[in-house]
């Protein structure tokens, strides 16, 4: 088998609603045979070509690599966007996964619509990453690796070299007169990628020969499996629906176990934008937080995600704060919007609604939270309630209670935000008064 641009240009003549074709380029061999035969086909694609390097700043030498990269686009009139990230992992982070996390940021904040990005994975990639997966004790969907195609940010990202081996690769690199880095962190058998790839694959090449391109298949048969499953939860989420953030439990209990765990998975990974909770933590959802009694709070928490529930409904977010009692008391002067954490506030002028202008121009405002034992009395009500009870009565999940920001004027209480105005701080009918809404940064 040989690869030549025609075999890529096949593949990407397929894909419709193209912009603009960025290449993940790294400088090694891999991405730059994908740019050197991408560049070949550009004038018969008739779409521009750009290349991005992210230096994870993990190497001394990766300076030198920024220069290497840019001398190669330079020489094929290619334009390169150089982005400088820390990917320094956390402790008891992953090195690889956090090298990875801040790579596919950088892409999803740099494509735009209909911009496709290449990236150089192949066949031996492909089988690694299947047998990593399979190590992991990962599902189909793990199984099915790395997809061909897939969204990315407002772009999409295109794998066209996955039926290709790296040899072949290297082999059209060595014809071209390509000149390439050698990353030495590729020889550390110490990460679980390269001692695969260094260690285990000879000796199982040596044993099937053509194991690269048996799991590669078996990677696109779990591809399709778990395109199946897909969309059986699709269709179970669409009759248990209520909101995005929180479903029916007694819904999904009509659930058969497996069944449910693939709703689970569907749910907070797809919809709720989570990382997807592995198997133990999925058996905890379905054992100890859907079951629970009415008047518990259960909660299972996993890195990158969190599910409650609340009063007959399963409610998943992204882990909470723990409680915090000494949260302080914002100043504002109500005339600006006021940031808070993800959340920003946003003063009105609303004739006859909202605070009296009169009291606000004779006592401080500020923003405060609850910390127990606030009372307030909602207009139209006919004495005070404590924060607790309003809560209860409203809705509120305890864990969002002490979220709810509160309109303090002077030491106390005129508006619990996005809930009520509490007397004596109405305004007249024909007053303007201050009425505070609260928006995510969004603005939704």
């Amino acid at each position: 088998m040989s690869f030549n641009p025609d075999h890529l240009l096949q593949q990407l003549v397929q894909l419709s609603a193209v912009s603009r074709y960025w290449v993940a380029f790294s400088g090694g061999c891999d991405s730059h045979v994908l740019l050197h035969s991408l560049v070949a086909i550009r004038e018969q694609l008739d779409k521009s070509v750009h290349a991005i390097h992210i230096n994870h700043g993990l190497q001394a030498v990766a300076s030198s690599w920024e220069v290497h990269c840019q001398q190669v686009c330079d020489a094929l009139s290619v334009p390169l966007e150089i982005v400088r990230v820390d990917a320094r992992p956390e402790t008891g982070e992953s090195p690889e996964a956090r090298a990875r996390q801040a790579r596919y940021q950088v892409f999803k904040e740099i494509l735009q619509d209909e911009d496709v990005l290449l990236i150089a994975h192949h066949e031996d990639d492909q089988a690694e990453t299947l047998m990593i997966q399979l190590l992991r004790g990962a599902g189909v969907k793990g199984l099915a690796a790395m997809p061909v195609e897939a969204p990315l940010g407002k772009g999409r990202l295109y794998r066209p070299l996955l039926g290709v081996t790296r040899a072949v690769l290297q082999q059209y690199a060595k014809t071209q007169g390509l000149v390439w880095i050698d990353d030495p962190s590729n020889q550390d058998t110490r990460f679980d990628r390269n001692y695969l790839r260094h260690e285990i694959m000879p000796l199982l090449h040596q044993r099937w020969p053509a194991v690269t391109s048996t799991l590669s298949r078996s990677a696109e048969n779990m591809a399709e499996s778990a395109e199946l499953l897909r969309q059986l939860a699709r269709e179970d989420f669409a009759n248990i629906k209520q909101t995005s953030s929180r479903v029916n439990v007694e819904k999904l209990l009509g659930l058969e176990a497996p069944r449910l765990r693939n709703l689970l998975r569907y749910w907070l990974s797809e919809i709720c934008q989570l990382t997807t909770p592995d198997r133990r933590h999925l058996n905890r959802i379905v054992h100890e937080v859907l079951p629970a009694a009415e008047d518990a709070s259960p909660v299972v928490s996993w890195m990158g995600g969190e599910v409650r529930r609340f009063r007959g409904e399963l409610y998943a977010m992204q882990p909470q704060p723990q409680s915090n009692n000494e949260k302080p008391t914002i100043p504002w002067d109500g005339k600006q919007a006021l940031k808070l954490d993800k959340q920003v506030l946003i003063p009105h002028q609303v004739k006859g609604q909202g605070v009296n202008p009169d009291l606000l121009a004779r006592h401080k405002l500020s923003i405060r939270f609850r910390h127990g034992g606030e009372k307030c009395k909602p207009v139209g009500r006919g004495h005070h309630h404590s924060l607790k009870k309003l809560f209860q009565e409203w809705g509120i999940p305890p864990w969002q209670r002490e979220q709810v920001p509160l309109l303090y004027v002077g030491e106390e209480i005129a508006q619990i935000i996005g809930y009520c105005i509490c007397e004596p701080f109405q305004s007249q009918p024909q007053q303007d008064g201050l009425l505070v809404t609260l928006e995510n940064e969004t603005g939704h």
